[in-house]
C-alpha cells in the first residue's frame, strides 16, 4: 500500500507521540524510524529521512516548538514526577529502595551526556555492525603470576601544539604515540607473560572547545568531533591489547571532560566520559568481543578503587588533590578509612613517583600531548608519556614504567 505525503506525515506524528503503541504494530520492544519506514513500504531512503521529513513539515505547520520550550516542558514534567515520588516515600525499607531507583532513573533524564549516549546506543544497535579481529572472539585463560596496569590519562584529543620547542601534537601525532604505547605494552606482555591487563583512564580524554574563551583557537576539531575521535582511538587501543590479553577498561572524568567548562555551572557528573564509556560498552556488545570488559560505573564517580593481584590501588584525576604525594595518599586513606598501596594520579602532565611508609607509592602519570607554551612558562617541559605497572601474585609492585612517547 502506498501512502500519500499527508498520510505519512500523520503516521510520523502519531509515532512521535505514541511510540509505545508501535511496539505491537512493528512487533518490537524498540520501535525505530527505520522499522516504521519499512512498515510503510520504504517511502524514504532511510528512517532518518522519514524523521527529517516529519520535522520539516512540523516546522512549516508551526507545530514544531522551539527547543528551549520543549526542554522547559520536559524539565517541569520530570520535576513534578520527582516531587510526587519524594512525597510518597514510605518508611518501609523496601519501598524506599524501590522509589530511590525511580528517582535515579528520573535523574538520568536531566543528564545531557547520558541522554546523548543512549540515543547513540539505540542508533548503533539499529544501524551498525562492529567488526573486530578474529582473536577477540575467544577469551584467554590466566596462566601468569603477573598482571599489568596501564594508567592512561590526559590525552586531550583535539588539542594542537605547533612546534613548541620541537613538540607537536594533533590527531595524527596522538595516533602515532598510541602506536608506540601499544608496542611498549606488547614488550612487557611478552616479558612477564601477561594474561590480564587493567586499563584505567583517569580523564581529560578530550581538550574541550569551551573551557576558556579562546580555547577553540587551539583545537583541531569541534567538541562533538573530539568525543567521536576519542571513542575511536581508545577502542583501537583496547582491541590492540586484546591480541595477547584479556582487557578490563575502567574510567572516570577529568576537568576537561565536563560538558560545561565552568566547574560551578556544570551539573555533577555531566561529562563526555559517560558517552565514551557507553559507546565502548555498545561496541563490545555488538561485536561480541570476549576479551574486552568495560566496567559499568556511575556517571558521578570521581575515583576508582581496585584490588589488582592483591595490590590495593586508588585512581583519581587529581584536579582537587594535594600536589604533595605523601599528603595526598594519607588524605585519601583518611577520608576513605582504607589502606592503599598505590595512588595513581593524572592532571599535572608530569610523570613522578613518590614513596611513602610501608612500601606505598604515589604515581603521577604524564600526558599524551607533552609540553606546550603554557607549561613552559612554569618551567615544565616534560615529554609525552603514560604509565605501565606490573604487579606480581603476592600483591607487590614489580615495576613502574614511565613510557615516554615523545
Amino acid at each position: 500500500m502506498e501512502y500519500t505525503k499527508d498520510e505519512l506525515y500523520k503516521i510520523g506524528i502519531d509515532f512521535k507521540l505514541n511510540r509505545n503503541k508501535y511496539k505491537s504494530i512493528l512487533k518490537t520492544n524498540n520501535p525505530s524510524w527505520n522499522l516504521l519506514n519499512t512498515y510503510c513500504g520504504n517511502p524514504f531512503p532511510t528512517g532518518e529521512a522519514f524523521r527529517s521529513f516529519v520535522k520539516k513539515r512540523q516546522g512549516k505547520d508551526g507545530t514544531l516548538k522551539k527547543l528551549k520550550v520543549v526542554r522547559d516542558e520536559i524539565v517541569k514534567k520530570k520535576l513534578d514526577q520527582v516531587k510526587e515520588i519524594v512525597g510518597e516515600l514510605d518508611i518501609k525499607k523496601q519501598q524506599i529502595r524501590d522509589q530511590n531507583r525511580q528517582l535515579t532513573a528520573l535523574k538520568k533524564d536531566f543528564i545531557k551526556s547520558i541522554s546523548i549516549a543512549e540515543d547513540i546506543k539505540d542508533y548503533l544497535k539499529d544501524n551498525c555492525t562492529i567488526i573486530i579481529p578474529e582473536y577477540c572472539h575467544k577469551s584467554l585463560i590466566n596462566n601468569s603470576r603477573y598482571e599489568m596496569i596501564v594508567h592512561i590519562t590526559d590525552w586531550h584529543i583535539g588539542y594542537i601544539i605547533d612546534n613548541c620547542k620541537g613538540n607537536y601534537y594533533n590527531w595524527e601525532v596522538a595516533n602515532k604515540r598510541i602506536d608506540k604505547l601499544i608496542s611498549e605494552c606488547y614488550k612487557y606482555i611478552e616479558l612477564y607473560n601477561i594474561s590480564n591487563i587493567y586499563v584505567i583512564n583517569t580523564g581529560d580524554v578530550i581538550e574541550h572547545t569551551y573551557m576558556r574563551d579562546n580555547q577553540s583557537q587551539f583545537c583541531e576539531f569541534t567538541q562533538s568531533e573530539q568525543i567521536n575521535k576519542a571513542i575511536q582511538i581508545i577502542y583501537r587501543f583496547l582491541c590492540s591489547l586484546c591480541k595477547y590479553t584479556n582487557v578490563q577498561y575502567d574510567s572516570i572524568y577529568g576537568n576537561h571532560d565536563r560538558f560545561n567548562g565552568d566547574k560551578k555551572a556544570n551539573l555533577d557528573g555531566d561529562n563526555v566520559e559517560v558517552i565514551i564509556r557507553e559507546q565502548l560498552k555498545t561496541y563490545v556488545e555488538l561485536s561480541g568481543n570476549k576479551r574486552l570488559t568495560v566496567v559499568d560505573r556511575k556517571h558521578t564517580d570521581k575515583e576508582i578503587v581496585k584490588n589488582i593481584n592483591g595490590l590495593s590501588c586508588k585512581f583519581i584525576h587529581g584536579e582537587d588533590s594535594s600536589k604533595d604525594g605523601k599528603r595526598a595518599i594519607r588524605n585519601e586513606m583518611s577520608v576513605d578509612n582504607k589502606f592503599y598501596d598505590v595512588l595513581f594520579k593524572g592532571h599535572l602532565h608530569n610523570f613522578n613517583i613518590e614513596s611513602e611508609n610501608n612500601g606505598r607509592y604515589v604515581v603521577y602519570t604524564g600526558c599524551l600531548s607533552g609540553y606546550n607554551d603554557y607549561s613552559i612558562k612554569f618551567g615544565a617541559s616534560t615529554y609525552a608519556s603514560q604509565t605501565i605497572c606490573i604487579v606480581d601474585s603476592n600483591g607487590k609492585v614489580e615495576m613502574i614504567k614511565d613510557v615516554v612517547l615523545h
